[in-house]
Protein backbone atom coordinates (compact mmCIF):
# COMPACT_ATOMS: atom_id res chain seq x y z
CA UNK A 1 0.00 0.00 0.00
CA UNK A 2 3.23 1.89 -0.17
CA UNK A 3 2.15 5.91 -1.63
CA UNK A 4 4.77 8.47 -2.38
CA UNK A 5 3.74 12.03 -1.58
CA UNK A 6 0.41 13.40 -3.26
CA UNK A 7 3.00 15.66 -5.88
CA UNK A 8 3.74 14.11 -9.43
CA UNK A 9 7.47 14.47 -9.05
CA UNK A 10 8.68 11.73 -8.46
CA UNK A 11 5.93 9.31 -9.22
CA UNK A 12 6.10 6.49 -11.35
CA UNK A 13 2.99 6.11 -14.00
CA UNK A 14 3.07 2.29 -13.79
CA UNK A 15 3.10 1.67 -10.28
CA UNK A 16 0.45 3.84 -10.33
CA UNK A 17 -1.47 2.37 -12.45
CA UNK A 18 -0.94 -0.95 -10.57
CA UNK A 19 -2.17 0.79 -7.40
CA UNK A 20 -5.46 1.51 -9.12
CA UNK A 21 -5.72 -1.46 -10.94
CA UNK A 22 -5.10 -3.70 -7.26
CA UNK A 23 -7.50 -1.29 -5.74
CA UNK A 24 -10.28 -2.28 -7.85
CA UNK A 25 -9.62 -5.90 -7.61
CA UNK A 26 -9.95 -5.91 -4.64
CA UNK A 27 -13.32 -4.83 -4.66
CA UNK A 28 -13.66 -7.76 -7.38
CA UNK A 29 -12.30 -10.17 -4.90
CA UNK A 30 -15.34 -9.58 -2.24
CA UNK A 31 -18.21 -9.22 -4.49
CA UNK A 32 -17.67 -11.37 -7.38
CA UNK A 33 -17.39 -14.60 -5.65
CA UNK A 34 -21.49 -15.09 -5.07
CA UNK A 35 -21.76 -15.42 -8.87
CA UNK A 36 -19.68 -18.75 -9.78
CA UNK A 37 -20.76 -20.46 -5.22
CA UNK A 38 -24.39 -20.23 -6.93
CA UNK A 39 -23.49 -21.64 -10.08
CA UNK A 40 -22.21 -24.84 -11.75
CA UNK A 41 -19.72 -25.36 -14.93
CA UNK A 42 -22.78 -26.04 -16.43
CA UNK A 43 -23.49 -22.14 -16.67
CA UNK A 44 -20.72 -19.63 -18.51
CA UNK A 45 -21.51 -17.56 -16.25
CA UNK A 46 -19.59 -20.04 -13.45
CA UNK A 47 -16.69 -19.86 -15.88
CA UNK A 48 -16.46 -16.55 -16.58
CA UNK A 49 -17.09 -15.25 -12.83
CA UNK A 50 -14.07 -17.73 -11.93
CA UNK A 51 -11.84 -16.39 -14.53
CA UNK A 52 -12.62 -12.74 -13.04
CA UNK A 53 -12.32 -13.88 -9.85
CA UNK A 54 -8.86 -15.27 -10.21
CA UNK A 55 -7.84 -12.20 -11.90
CA UNK A 56 -8.68 -10.44 -9.00
CA UNK A 57 -6.90 -12.59 -6.73
CA UNK A 58 -3.53 -11.06 -7.86
CA UNK A 59 -4.11 -7.47 -6.33
CA UNK A 60 -2.34 -7.86 -2.48
CA UNK A 61 0.56 -9.79 -4.35
CA UNK A 62 0.61 -6.78 -6.92
CA UNK A 63 -0.05 -4.45 -3.63
CA UNK A 64 3.61 -6.38 -1.99
CA UNK A 65 5.55 -5.36 -5.88
CA UNK A 66 4.87 -1.78 -5.27
CA UNK A 67 5.89 -2.16 -1.91
CA UNK A 68 8.94 -3.33 -3.02
CA UNK A 69 9.88 -1.64 -5.94
CA UNK A 70 9.51 1.34 -3.55
CA UNK A 71 11.15 0.77 -0.47
CA UNK A 72 13.61 -1.46 -1.03
CA UNK A 73 16.91 -0.57 -2.66
CA UNK A 74 17.18 2.26 -0.13
CA UNK A 75 18.31 2.23 3.62
CA UNK A 76 15.71 4.51 5.80
CA UNK A 77 16.00 5.49 9.39
CA UNK A 78 14.19 3.63 12.12
CA UNK A 79 12.94 6.88 12.83
CA UNK A 80 11.67 6.87 8.94
CA UNK A 81 9.94 3.60 9.30
CA UNK A 82 8.16 3.91 12.86
CA UNK A 83 6.86 7.04 11.06
CA UNK A 84 5.28 5.02 8.42
CA UNK A 85 4.08 2.15 10.78
CA UNK A 86 2.53 4.93 13.24
CA UNK A 87 0.67 5.95 9.86
CA UNK A 88 -0.44 2.50 9.36
CA UNK A 89 -1.52 2.04 12.39
CA UNK A 90 -3.35 5.33 12.85
CA UNK A 91 -5.19 4.56 9.45
CA UNK A 92 -6.12 1.52 10.81
CA UNK A 93 -7.75 2.51 13.76
CA UNK A 94 -9.64 5.74 12.14
CA UNK A 95 -10.86 3.34 9.39
CA UNK A 96 -11.71 0.33 11.30
CA UNK A 97 -13.67 3.32 14.38
CA UNK A 98 -15.75 3.77 11.34
CA UNK A 99 -16.69 0.26 10.51
CA UNK A 100 -17.33 0.12 14.10
CA UNK A 101 -19.75 3.42 14.13
CA UNK A 102 -21.70 1.91 11.37
CA UNK A 103 -22.02 -1.81 13.01
CA UNK A 104 -22.87 -0.39 16.36
CA UNK A 105 -25.55 2.11 14.55
CA UNK A 106 -26.97 -0.94 12.27
CA UNK A 107 -27.25 -3.65 15.17
CA UNK A 108 -26.55 -2.39 18.53
CA UNK A 109 -27.79 1.00 18.60
CA UNK A 110 -24.79 3.76 18.69
CA UNK A 111 -24.85 4.60 22.01
CA UNK A 112 -23.13 4.11 24.35
CA UNK A 113 -21.68 1.35 22.08
CA UNK A 114 -19.93 4.30 19.98
CA UNK A 115 -18.04 4.97 23.48
CA UNK A 116 -16.88 1.05 23.89
CA UNK A 117 -13.28 1.19 22.87
CA UNK A 118 -12.20 -1.92 24.28
CA UNK A 119 -14.52 -4.09 22.47
CA UNK A 120 -13.83 -1.97 19.09
CA UNK A 121 -9.89 -2.70 20.05
CA UNK A 122 -10.47 -6.22 20.84
CA UNK A 123 -12.30 -6.20 16.95
CA UNK A 124 -9.19 -4.54 15.60
CA UNK A 125 -6.60 -7.02 17.30
CA UNK A 126 -8.92 -10.70 16.84
CA UNK A 127 -9.54 -8.85 12.88
CA UNK A 128 -12.95 -9.06 13.27
CA UNK A 129 -14.06 -5.14 12.03
CA UNK A 130 -13.96 -6.20 8.25
CA UNK A 131 -12.73 -8.71 6.39
CA UNK A 132 -10.97 -6.33 4.04
CA UNK A 133 -8.76 -5.45 6.67
CA UNK A 134 -6.54 -8.34 6.90
CA UNK A 135 -4.16 -7.11 4.46
CA UNK A 136 -3.44 -4.59 7.33
CA UNK A 137 -1.31 -7.02 9.60
CA UNK A 138 0.54 -8.53 7.13
CA UNK A 139 2.06 -4.88 6.36
CA UNK A 140 2.35 -3.80 9.63
CA UNK A 141 4.55 -6.99 10.39
CA UNK A 142 6.12 -6.00 6.72
CA UNK A 143 7.22 -2.54 8.03
CA UNK A 144 8.67 -3.75 11.56
CA UNK A 145 10.67 -6.15 9.57
CA UNK A 146 11.62 -3.77 7.18
CA UNK A 147 15.23 -2.47 8.41
CA UNK A 148 16.84 -6.27 7.83
CA UNK A 149 15.50 -6.69 4.36
CA UNK A 150 16.73 -3.28 3.08
CA UNK A 151 20.03 -3.45 4.53
CA UNK A 152 20.13 -7.19 2.63
CA UNK A 153 18.76 -6.22 -0.58
CA UNK A 154 21.74 -3.59 -0.41
CA UNK A 155 23.85 -6.21 -0.31
CA UNK A 156 22.15 -8.73 -2.46
CA UNK A 157 22.99 -9.21 -6.50
CA UNK A 158 20.78 -10.11 -9.28
CA UNK A 159 21.28 -13.88 -9.06
CA UNK A 160 20.57 -13.43 -5.09
CA UNK A 161 16.93 -11.99 -6.50
CA UNK A 162 16.30 -14.68 -8.00
CA UNK A 163 17.54 -17.45 -5.49
CA UNK A 164 14.83 -15.29 -3.16
CA UNK A 165 11.92 -15.75 -5.34
CA UNK A 166 12.66 -19.60 -6.47
CA UNK A 167 12.89 -20.37 -3.13
CA UNK A 168 9.45 -18.37 -1.58
CA UNK A 169 7.83 -19.32 -4.63
CA UNK A 170 8.87 -23.30 -4.43
CA UNK A 171 8.57 -23.74 -0.72
CA UNK A 172 5.55 -21.67 -0.28
CA UNK A 173 3.55 -21.76 -3.63
CA UNK A 174 4.57 -24.40 -5.76
CA UNK A 175 5.00 -27.47 -2.84
CA UNK A 176 1.67 -26.69 -1.33
CA UNK A 177 0.03 -27.00 -4.58
CA UNK A 178 1.58 -30.85 -5.72
CA UNK A 179 0.87 -31.88 -2.09
CA UNK A 180 -2.58 -31.13 -2.51
CA UNK A 181 -2.74 -33.45 -4.86
CA UNK A 182 -0.20 -35.67 -3.29
CA UNK A 183 -0.35 -35.75 0.02
CA UNK A 184 2.27 -38.48 0.62
CA UNK A 185 4.89 -34.79 -0.64
CA UNK A 186 3.44 -33.09 2.58
CA UNK A 187 6.23 -31.21 3.64
CA UNK A 188 7.89 -32.45 6.65
CA UNK A 189 7.14 -30.98 9.90
CA UNK A 190 9.25 -27.37 10.66
CA UNK A 191 11.43 -27.51 7.75
CA UNK A 192 9.60 -23.96 6.46
CA UNK A 193 9.67 -22.85 9.70
CA UNK A 194 12.85 -20.85 9.02
CA UNK A 195 12.16 -20.45 5.18
CA UNK A 196 10.30 -17.03 4.10
CA UNK A 197 6.95 -17.38 2.73
CA UNK A 198 5.80 -16.16 -0.51
CA UNK A 199 4.94 -12.23 -0.16
CA UNK A 200 8.34 -11.54 1.05
CA UNK A 201 9.36 -13.26 -2.18
CA UNK A 202 6.84 -10.74 -4.12
CA UNK A 203 7.86 -8.10 -2.07
CA UNK A 204 11.52 -8.96 -3.40
CA UNK A 205 10.36 -9.36 -6.95
CA UNK A 206 8.81 -5.81 -7.14
CA UNK A 207 12.23 -4.58 -6.87
CA UNK A 208 13.87 -7.14 -8.85
CA UNK A 209 11.67 -6.16 -12.28
CA UNK A 210 12.51 -2.19 -11.62
CA UNK A 211 16.44 -2.53 -11.15
CA UNK A 212 17.44 -5.90 -13.22
CA UNK A 213 14.96 -5.93 -15.62
CA UNK A 214 13.92 -3.98 -19.07
CA UNK A 215 11.11 -4.23 -21.47
CA UNK A 216 12.37 -6.33 -24.57
CA UNK A 217 10.62 -6.53 -28.40
CA UNK A 218 8.62 -9.60 -27.34
CA UNK A 219 7.88 -8.65 -23.43
CA UNK A 220 4.49 -7.59 -23.85
CA UNK A 221 3.32 -10.70 -25.62
CA UNK A 222 5.59 -13.23 -23.62
CA UNK A 223 3.78 -11.63 -20.85
CA UNK A 224 0.48 -11.74 -22.27
CA UNK A 225 1.02 -15.54 -22.72
CA UNK A 226 1.84 -15.88 -19.29
CA UNK A 227 -1.06 -14.22 -17.74
CA UNK A 228 -3.43 -15.95 -19.82
CA UNK A 229 -1.97 -19.32 -18.98
CA UNK A 230 -1.78 -18.45 -15.09
CA UNK A 231 -5.29 -18.05 -15.11
CA UNK A 232 -6.36 -20.83 -17.47
CA UNK A 233 -4.75 -23.25 -14.57
CA UNK A 234 -6.51 -21.18 -12.41
CA UNK A 235 -9.84 -22.28 -14.19
CA UNK A 236 -8.52 -25.45 -15.15
CA UNK A 237 -7.28 -26.72 -11.21
CA UNK A 238 -10.57 -25.16 -9.82
CA UNK A 239 -13.22 -27.05 -12.16
CA UNK A 240 -11.24 -30.46 -11.81
CA UNK A 241 -12.06 -29.79 -7.93
CA UNK A 242 -15.09 -28.99 -8.66
CA UNK A 243 -15.75 -32.81 -9.53
CA UNK A 244 -13.37 -33.96 -6.76
CA UNK A 245 -15.17 -32.25 -3.74
CA UNK A 246 -18.18 -33.53 -2.35
CA UNK A 247 -21.36 -31.24 -3.19
CA UNK A 248 -20.87 -27.90 -0.80
CA UNK A 249 -17.29 -28.56 -0.20
CA UNK A 250 -14.91 -25.46 -0.62
CA UNK A 251 -13.54 -26.33 -4.40
CA UNK A 252 -11.84 -23.02 -4.79
CA UNK A 253 -9.29 -24.19 -2.85
CA UNK A 254 -6.82 -21.84 -4.32
CA UNK A 255 -7.86 -19.20 -2.19
CA UNK A 256 -5.67 -19.66 0.59
CA UNK A 257 -4.93 -15.83 1.62
CA UNK A 258 -1.59 -16.70 3.23
CA UNK A 259 -0.29 -18.73 0.94
CA UNK A 260 -0.98 -17.67 -2.91
CA UNK A 261 -1.33 -20.52 -5.29
CA UNK A 262 1.80 -20.43 -7.84
CA UNK A 263 -0.62 -19.52 -10.95
CA UNK A 264 -1.91 -16.35 -8.78
CA UNK A 265 1.77 -15.53 -8.61
CA UNK A 266 2.59 -15.77 -12.25
CA UNK A 267 -0.63 -13.78 -13.07
CA UNK A 268 0.36 -11.37 -10.55
CA UNK A 269 4.28 -11.21 -12.16
CA UNK A 270 2.71 -11.02 -15.39
CA UNK A 271 0.38 -8.13 -14.70
CA UNK A 272 3.16 -5.94 -12.89
CA UNK A 273 5.77 -7.03 -15.85
CA UNK A 274 3.22 -5.38 -18.78
CA UNK A 275 2.34 -2.10 -16.97
CA UNK A 276 5.86 -1.75 -16.59
CA UNK A 277 6.38 -2.45 -20.50
CA UNK A 278 3.74 -0.59 -20.86
CA UNK A 279 4.44 2.47 -19.07
CA UNK A 280 8.18 2.44 -19.32
CA UNK A 281 10.08 4.77 -17.10
CA UNK A 282 7.42 7.36 -17.26
CA UNK A 283 6.82 9.68 -14.48
CA UNK A 284 2.88 9.85 -13.58
CA UNK A 285 0.97 13.03 -14.81
CA UNK A 286 -1.15 15.09 -12.38
CA UNK A 287 -4.45 12.66 -13.07
CA UNK A 288 -2.65 9.36 -12.54
CA UNK A 289 -0.89 10.54 -9.91
CA UNK A 290 -4.03 11.97 -8.12
CA UNK A 291 -5.51 8.79 -8.81
CA UNK A 292 -2.79 6.68 -7.53
CA UNK A 293 -2.85 8.40 -4.45
CA UNK A 294 -6.33 7.60 -3.65
CA UNK A 295 -5.93 3.85 -3.74
CA UNK A 296 -5.04 3.27 -0.17
CA UNK A 297 -8.18 5.08 0.71
CA UNK A 298 -10.32 3.10 -2.03
CA UNK A 299 -9.44 -0.31 0.05
CA UNK A 300 -9.85 1.46 3.61
CA UNK A 301 -13.34 2.29 2.31
CA UNK A 302 -14.38 -0.12 -0.31
CA UNK A 303 -15.97 -3.14 2.45
CA UNK A 304 -17.95 -0.39 3.79
CA UNK A 305 -19.22 0.54 0.03
CA UNK A 306 -20.04 -2.91 -0.55
CA UNK A 307 -22.09 -3.63 2.59
CA UNK A 308 -23.94 -0.36 1.89
CA UNK A 309 -24.97 -0.88 -1.72
CA UNK A 310 -25.30 -4.89 -1.99
CA UNK A 311 -29.41 -4.24 -1.60
CA UNK A 312 -29.68 -1.27 -2.98
CA UNK A 313 -27.50 -1.63 -6.75
CA UNK A 314 -26.99 -5.51 -6.90
CA UNK A 315 -30.10 -6.62 -6.11
CA UNK A 316 -31.82 -4.35 -8.71
CA UNK A 317 -29.38 -4.54 -10.59
CA UNK A 318 -29.57 -8.60 -11.01
CA UNK A 319 -33.61 -8.11 -11.43
CA UNK A 320 -32.37 -6.72 -14.96
CA UNK A 321 -29.12 -8.62 -15.99
CA UNK A 322 -27.11 -11.65 -15.95
CA UNK A 323 -25.51 -12.02 -12.59
CA UNK A 324 -22.19 -11.81 -13.91
CA UNK A 325 -23.09 -8.22 -15.55
CA UNK A 326 -24.66 -7.10 -12.84
CA UNK A 327 -21.60 -7.61 -10.70
CA UNK A 328 -19.44 -5.94 -13.26
CA UNK A 329 -21.89 -2.91 -12.79
CA UNK A 330 -21.66 -3.15 -8.86
CA UNK A 331 -17.82 -3.00 -8.62
CA UNK A 332 -17.24 -0.42 -10.98
CA UNK A 333 -20.18 1.87 -9.43
CA UNK A 334 -18.33 0.73 -5.50
CA UNK A 335 -15.15 1.84 -6.87
CA UNK A 336 -16.36 5.01 -8.11
CA UNK A 337 -17.95 6.04 -4.46
CA UNK A 338 -14.97 4.38 -2.70
CA UNK A 339 -13.09 6.61 -5.04
CA UNK A 340 -15.21 10.20 -4.35
CA UNK A 341 -14.59 9.32 -0.88
CA UNK A 342 -11.21 8.90 -0.74
CA UNK A 343 -10.97 11.81 -2.90
CA UNK A 344 -12.69 13.96 -0.50
CA UNK A 345 -11.05 12.30 3.20
CA UNK A 346 -7.45 13.26 1.15
CA UNK A 347 -8.41 17.36 1.21
CA UNK A 348 -9.25 17.08 4.81
CA UNK A 349 -6.36 18.84 7.06
CA UNK A 350 -4.45 16.28 7.87
CA UNK A 351 -6.06 13.13 6.89
CA UNK A 352 -4.17 13.18 3.50
CA UNK A 353 -0.74 12.23 5.76
CA UNK A 354 -2.64 9.14 6.52
CA UNK A 355 -4.11 8.20 3.57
Amino acid sequence: MTNATGKTKGRVAFLDFLRILAAFFVIVNHTNSGVFLERTPAELQWHLSLLWYYTSKTAVPIFMMISGACLLGKRDSYGKIGRRILRTVLALVLASYLYFLMKAWVYFGLWPRAVNFGALFGQIWRGEITNGFWYLPLYLGLLLTLPLWQRMASAMEKRDYEYLMALTFTVGAAWPLLSHYVPALNMPKYFGQMIPCSYLGLFFAGKYFVKYREPRRNSVLISALSLVLSLAVCWALTRLEFDRVEPGQQYWFMDERTTPALPVITASLSLFWLARCAFGARRSGRLLAELGGCAFGIYLLQDLVIAESKKRVFMPLCEKLPAFGAALCWEVIVFAAALAGAWILRRIPGVKRIL
